[in-house]
């Protein structure tokens, strides 16, 4: 027969809640690209920006000439300069009074609020340098698939404008505010919206409200500053860092290189092989060697999206699995199951988890000059005396306070023609979100 005696609800008063110590890491903080691109740092000066000269062409007069022959039209060399511009980035974050003093003590809070919006911000701020750096520097997080007249489903190809119908949501992120750029003007779409969710399949996105009647086929999308914005300068619209796209290009995503034409001079031009299909060692090989016939580029770094490195794998799965092994147990696995480098013809491959999809960079790192001019490497405003501002005076104003964070940068390959890109690699390509 049941009793009244105690039991854990009649207790539940006394039960105390038993927290494990720190806070889980659910967000992923490894910025790969920033760490293997080999860029050399430089102070940024001011001024207008940095100059830079090159030499494009040669004296053209020397020929061979027969006795008494006329001498040759005199040539000249040909130097051409071009100007070095500064992108900046910016963030913001905003507390009460109450979340700054209330989750101080460790009694109180897991973590110091102000301490974890603070460094976690910079890591955000990390975050997006690594996706400029495998974009072409138009701030474009993905291009419009399909006529979006007046929708709340927003269709998406070209992830951060690497051509490719794959994963077209992949730089989208809830609570992002972003809209139309036309690509014909340069100019800003009416209605921004802000991303609500994203479709796991990576085609999509869901938006409030709903887009501007104006938005259109093949239109860029991009971040702007607020809800409010309808001037393409509250936008990132080729406000971002030049990334690899622009760098190692031919005319594709950047024929005005720092001022200087590539279609006018070809010296300024990365071999690009558009549309590769399936990955070929021998396509490798041509790549390596028109790099080499061009400027004298020797190849020593490839990088490409695990996806692709994928596909390099299976290329030597035959080959491979039996050589060196113990036969009575043999390992059919390379030190990529471990996310170690690989090497093709002894230069290392390294996969790149943010690179674009569908992409491999041939870099020959040194002679090309990469280098990253640095006007401000991050800190949070603070030139009238204070990090934390109050929020709005009169009427707006509110018992809070508001922090920026900002860095000034810009990355630069002094010898583009050295190196050279793959675009549309066949590669299986499991989505996956950047969290």
């Amino acid at each position: 027969m049941a009793t009244n005696g105690a039991d854990t609800a009649a207790l539940s008063g006394l039960a105390k809640d038993v927290f494990e110590q720190g806070v889980t890491e659910l967000a992923n903080n490894m910025f790969p690209l920033a760490k293997e691109f080999p860029t050399e740092q430089v102070d940024w000066k001011g001024g207008e920006g940095h100059v830079w000269a090159a030499h494009v062409s040669r004296n053209t007069s020397p020929f061979f000439a027969g006795e008494d022959s006329a001498y040759p039209v005199a040539g000249h060399q040909t130097h051409v300069k071009g100007r070095i511009d500064m992108r900046k980035m910016m963030a913001r974050i905003r507390m009460t009074e109450e979340a700054m003093s209330d989750l101080v003590s460790s009694e109180a809070s897991f973590r110091n609020g102000m301490t974890d919006e603070k460094t976690r911000l910079a890591d955000d701020v990390a975050k997006k340098e690594e996706y400029a750096l495998s974009n072409d520097g138009r701030g474009v997080l993905g291009v419009l698939n399909g006529t979006h007249n007046a929708v709340t489903t927003l269709t998406l190809k070209n992830p951060g404008n690497v051509p490719g119908a794959n994963f077209g949501n992949r730089f989208f992120f809830t609570g992002q505010i972003v809209l139309a750029v036309n690509p014909a003007t340069g100019l800003l779409r009416t209605t921004a919206v802000t991303i609500t969710s994203t479709d796991s399949a990576g085609a999509t996105c869901v938006c409030s409200p709903a887009t501007g009647t104006d938005w259109a086929d093949a239109d860029y999308v991009v971040q702007v500053a607020a809800t409010t914005s309808t001037d393409i300068l509250d936008s990132s619209y080729e406000k971002a860092f030049w990334g690899l796209p622009a760098l190692i290009d031919d005319n594709t995503n950047r024929d005005n290189y720092f001022g200087i034409s590539r279609t006018q001079f070809g010296n300024l031009k990365s071999y690009v092989k558009a549309s590769v299909g399936a990955f070929s060692l021998d396509t490798a090989q041509l790549t390596a060697d028109v790099a080499y016939e061009k400027l004298g580029g020797e190849i020593d770094l490839l990088l490409m999206h695990q996806s692709v490195r994928r596909e390099y794998i299976k290329l030597l799965q035959d080959d491979r699995r039996y050589a060196g092994a113990d036969l009575k147990s043999p390992d059919g696995g390379t030190k990529a199951m471990k996310q170690g480098d690989l090497t093709l013809g002894e230069v290392p491959v390294k996969a790149i988890r943010t690179l674009g999809l569908g992409q491999v960079y041939f870099l020959d790192t040194k002679k090309s000059g990469f280098k990253r001019y640095v006007a401000e490497p991050g800190k949070f405003m603070d030139r009238d005396g204070s990090i934390w501002l109050r929020e709005g005076t009169g009427a707006s104003a509110r018992h809070a306070y508001e922090a920026t964070y900002f860095m000034r940068k810009q990355y630069f390959c002094k010898n583009p023609g050295y190196n050279a890109r793959w675009d549309g690699v066949n590669a299986t390509l499991v989505v996956v979100r950047d969290e």
